[in-house]
């Protein structure tokens, strides 16, 4: 039993890593600096905080699996003729698992610099040093000591005592790379790569070895938006590869401007209600919908799933929300080019 167990664990570890469970956000493109350090602060606005909560596969027997992450980064020390900054942020991701109640923690603080190559293109590497931790609860775990002839009694010793560990910890690190090019103020392409797990951290319950996978990544994203039709879309693609397993996750969004959100400032910021629709390779289809005002943002999606599993999933696959909210502080910054408002005497753009 106690081998089962260890397999188990194992076998949830390679599902329930941050990498693993960072590739399995379906509307990861909100904050890529979730998945790539070069993405924190490579952004128009000034600061961004974003929280995402995730349940995945809730009809299989036992618990399913919860995700939830918080991101806050901000962009500092612009230089104003090239577009040079600095950007810092904070990470956290809380994921549990199973009736086992595997916890998984990351806290990370990735840091980039994006370089103004010229008024259109836009290079940004980023490194993300962390602490990563996992905790094994015991309370729904069963072993052959505590077998008494017809079943499993709670209240035998384990005989597993000093040879299992319920917790372990090390540090992380990830590194990445982003490059954006802006064809104008309505338009864009973000191309970017990430390494996540360099260090490959130990996290063994016993004294054997069970380091986690290198989780890397690598995306596709852009915007092509209309002013006068007030119309757009956001198609995007996400590869990651963890270990012997790859992900891919295909879709786009479709992007309606709504009317202006207020007047009473010469900057008058705008409103967007998107919806999109993705295929996850051999594994869901999702939607998405989200709505964005005065600067906030709420977004949910839906997994469907396809593949082998959808019959213990009755083809439930992940119920996801989203509430990000993006700040300018310097709007004077962004009068030559008005990307995120409205100016009240004129057209503006996107």
């Amino acid at each position: 039993m106690r081998k089962i167990v260890i397999i188990a664990c194992m076998l949830t570890l390679s599902v329930t890593s941050i990498a693993q469970q960072d590739k399995h956000l379906t509307m990861w493109n909100e904050n890529a600096a979730q998945i790539n350090p070069a993405a924190a602060g490579a952004m128009d606005e000034d600061l961004r905080f974003l929280t995402n909560f995730r349940l995945q596969w809730l009809p299989l027997n036992g618990e399913g699996f919860r995700t939830n992450t918080f991101t806050f980064d901000a962009k500092m020390f612009k230089n104003k003729t090239s577009g040079s900054h600095l950007g810092v942020g904070f990470n956290f991701t809380n994921d549990q698992t199973g009736d086992n109640r595997m916890t998984s923690n990351l806290f990370s603080v990735p840091i980039s610099y994006t370089i103004g190559l010229d008024k259109q293109s836009f290079m940004s590497l980023g490194i993300a040093p962390g602490f990563y931790s996992q905790t094994l609860g015991t309370g729904n775990q069963t072993w052959n000591n505590q077998w008494d002839g017809s079943a499993f009694n709670a209240t035998y010793a384990t005989g597993e005592e000093g040879n299992f560990q319920n917790s372990v910890s090390a540090l992380d690190i990830g590194a990445g790379i982003q490059y954006e090019y802006k064809f104008d103020a309505n338009s864009h392409i973000k191309v970017g790569a990430s390494v996540n797990h360099i260090t490959q951290p130990d996290m063994g319950y016993t004294s054997l070895e069970s380091t986690i996978y290198r989780n890397a990544n690598f995306y596709i994203s852009g915007t092509k938006f209309n002013p006068e039709r007030r119309f757009g879309f956001s198609p995007q693609a996400l590869v990651s590869l963890y270990g012997p397993n790859a992900n891919v996750l295909l879709g786009t969004y479709f992007d309606h401007e709504l009317f202006e959100s207020s007047q009473r400032t010469d900057y008058v910021q705008r409103s967007f209600i998107s919806y999109g629709f993705f295929y996850r390779w051999k594994d869901a289809l999702a939607v998405s919908l989200s709505y964005k005002f005065l600067g906030f943002k709420l977004g949910v999606s839906y997994d469907l799933n396809i593949s082998t599993l959808n019959t213990a999933t009755r083809s439930m696959g992940g119920l996801e929300f989203f509430l990000k909210y993006s700040m300018m502080a310097d709007k004077s910054a962004y009068i030559h080019d008005r990307k995120l408002f409205r100016w009240r005497g004129g057209r503006g753009r996107l």
